[in-house]
Formats: structure tokens, C-alpha cells, sequence
């Protein structure tokens, strides 16, 4: 079940971030949003070898609530299949786009695109969905023996 959610979400998350790129650089002039294109060499080895240790984590952390009969962490794993979905977006968009990684989103001084959003959601939500899970599991140990 973890591969199958891991899978849907690493592609939606892929999906969408390439597909609101091609938007954004196609028609963002025509809408006055200005997309800047970051240049930074692209570090996608380094990326893809975080997003393994990511997944062996959560595989990790998902063979430990089932040996302790704590039930599942689909939360984990989607939020992985997140993360790594924009990992990979914004390490294949220099070869998309030969003038970088297309950034869109304004916050501030920061610009953004979906990717980077992705990799925040897929942190955030993966390891809350770990953390809850635990405090769930703890309470139910918890109250069961008292």
C-alpha cells in the first residue's frame, strides 16, 4: 500500500509541477507575472539521493509501526512521494527549459515555483503524519494498560 501511495503522489506532484511551469512560462507575460529563471547548476544526483534516503526512512519508520502493531503511516509516505515529486520537477526543469528552474510565485524576496512548495508540503505533512501517528499510537499503549 506504501508504493501505491508513494507512486500517485510522487506523480501528481510531478505532474503538476511541470504542467503549472509550462503555464506560467507560456502565458505569465500575457497575465503581467514575470517568471524568473533560476540558474543555479543543476544538483539533481544530490537531490535524487536525498529523496532514496527519504523513502528508506519512511520504509524504516513504516517497518517499525508494524512490528510494534501500531498500524500504518499512509500520511508518511504520501508526503515522501510529495516531496520526491518535487525534487525531481525542479531537477529535470534545466533540461526542460534551457534558461533554468522557471520560478513564479512571489513571496517577499523569494520566488517561488510549485516544486518548492511540494518539497515544504511533503516535509511538513510527512513527518507531522509520523509524529501523529506516534502520539496516536502512544496514547492508545498508553490507555490500553492503565
Amino acid at each position: 500500500m506504501g508504493a501505491i501511495l508513494t507512486a500517485a503522489a510522487f506523480l501528481g506532484a510531478l505532474a503538476a509541477d511541470l504542467l503549472t511551469k509550462a503555464y506560467w512560462v507560456e502565458r505569465g507575460h500575457a497575465l503581467g507575472v514575470r517568471v524568473v529563471y533560476n540558474t543555479h547548476a543543476a544538483e539533481l544526483p544530490r537531490r535524487l539521493v536525498m529523496c532514496v534516503l527519504a523513502v528508506a526512512v519512511t520504509a524504516g519508520l513504516a517497518r517499525l509501526a508494524r512490528w510494534r502493531r501500531l498500524g500504518g503511516i499512509p500520511g508518511a509516505w504520501i508526503g515522501v512521494g510529495v516531496l520526491a515529486g518535487g525534487v525531481v520537477g525542479n531537477g529535470i526543469s534545466p533540461l526542460v527549459w534551457s534558461r533554468g528552474v522557471p520560478d513564479f510565485v512571489y513571496l517577499g524576496d523569494w520566488v517561488w515555483n510549485m516544486a518548492d512548495f511540494e518539497i515544504s508540503l511533503g516535509l511538513v505533512g510527512g513527518l507531522g503524519s509520523v509524529f501523529a501517528s506516534a502520539a496516536l499510537a502512544y496514547g492508545r499503549e498508553r490507555f490500553r494498560t492503565a
